[in-house]
């Protein structure tokens, strides 16, 4: 099982009081958009925000184009959570910390997650500004948020993991793609730690193994939600591709300006995510 430590059970507390303050009762849902994926956040009611810092335990998010904040509000009559922005371990943060977002969310009783990161193309048919959900991932950052944990017997954290991502939910996404006519395909995701990108010869090599896109962020969320027993449905926006002969030079703020322009689409791709999981 995981439990939390002193300062997280800390941080669960003043959260559950909030909540409770503002009649905002047991989040069912949960959302998390990455690098400069803010302005995708869904329209919800009765808004109540907290940034990272002001939250006991939760490290503060220092990424440009990571807003670091937590954001609770009323979508119909269910309450859903917002994370804008996210801890990364290239941060120098352990795994226990890039996860605890995930393990708050958990507590607070979010049973299903939409993580939405950004990510490099590595499949050549992939165009900037597409979106991929993720079918599967390769976890190549060295780590795994799951060392050290153990099952409710006590033993190792052997968790299954050939179907961790929401098939329904993504064939679900894909359907409505079909008639939206959003930017929507599918793939393998590669998790790196970072924070430098990556070089030639790591690009083929990660196309050569089955990936479709490469990232520094969503593969332990996603780890440790499934070992939590809540439901991960993925995406990438693919902010750059990736000519594999001759690799181009990729900037940060490159990556935020593609995400900038891709949000009112993604905003449709979420809402529609929401409005099948509200009727589970």
């Amino acid at each position: 099982m995981v439990t939390l430590n002193p300062a997280e059970e800390e941080a669960e507390e003043y959260l559950h009081s909030k909540l409770e303050e503002a009649e905002l009762w047991n989040p069912r849902l949960g959302v998390i958009l990455g690098s400069g994926l803010g302005g995708s956040s869904p329209q919800i009611e009765n808004i109540l925000e907290f940034n990272f810092n002001e939250i006991p335990g939760l490290p503060p998010c220092k990424v440009p184009g990571q807003e670091g904040v937590l954001r609770f509000g009323s979508y119909g009559v269910i309450t859903v959570m917002l994370q804008l922005g996210r801890l990364h371990y290239y941060q120098g943060l352990d795994m226990e910390q890039v996860t605890l977002p995930v393990k708050l969310m958990e507590k607070l009783g979010v049973k299903r997650i939409f993580m939405i990161n950004t990510a490099g193309g590595l499949n050549p048919a992939y165009s900037r500004g597409d979106f991929m959900l993720i079918r599967d991932h390769i976890n190549l950052m060295g780590v795994n948020p799951l060392r050290g944990a153990c099952d409710a017997e006590g033993n190792p954290a052997f968790q299954e993991l050939s179907n961790l991502y929401d098939q329904e939910a993504e064939d679900d996404l894909m359907q409505r793609s079909a008639i939206s006519g959003w930017p929507l395909t599918e793939g393998v995701l590669v998790g790196v730690s970072g924070p430098s990108y990556e070089t030639a010869a790591e690009l083929r090599f990660m196309r050569l193994v089955g990936g479709d896109a490469v990232s520094m962020s969503i593969i332990p969320e996603a780890i440790a939600a499934r070992f939590l027993g809540i439901s991960v449905t993925g995406l990438s926006v693919i902010t750059n591709t990736w000519d594999l002969r001759m690799p181009h030079a990729v900037s940060h703020n490159e990556v935020l300006k593609t995400a900038e322009e891709t949000a009112p689409i993604l905003k449709e791709v979420i809402t529609a995510w929401l409005d099948r999981s509200t009727s589970l």
